[in-house]
């Protein structure tokens, strides 16, 4: 059986993510491209440009799928649920045990446990 972990999971959508940067990068050069053509009054394929350009919407929609996967991911590993607030467990412990401790100081009468 294969463990799939969540810095693997992170890692590979991090992979994706920049793969998708550079090809909207690349399709960002053709469109400028195209716009320098037309600029300058050479014919334009209609065809190709309106290719690019949906081509270019859709990778936009899922570079924003993959980017809110990854904060997901990275809220959850550190341990932040969805509506972005986290329990800090440690603060918590802490919290009681001083609590605790002002108990036992004030009531000697029965002891506090642990």
């Amino acid at each position: 059986m294969t463990m799939i972990t969540p810095e693997q999971e992170i890692a590979t959508s991090e992979e994706h993510f920049k793969a998708l940067q550079a090809a909207i990068r690349d399709l960002r050069r053709e469109i400028e491209s195209l716009r320098e053509r037309a600029k300058s009054g050479e014919e334009i394929n209609e065809t190709a440009a309106s290719k690019a350009l949906g081509k270019a919407s859709g990778m936009v929609a899922t570079c924003v799928k993959v980017e809110n996967y990854l904060s997901d991911c990275r809220n959850r590993q550190a341990g932040i649920a969805r509506g972005g607030y986290a329990l800090d467990l440690d603060r918590a412990r802490a919290d009681i045990g001083c609590k605790l401790d002002r108990l036992r100081r004030c009531g000697a009468a029965r002891p506090v446990s642990e």
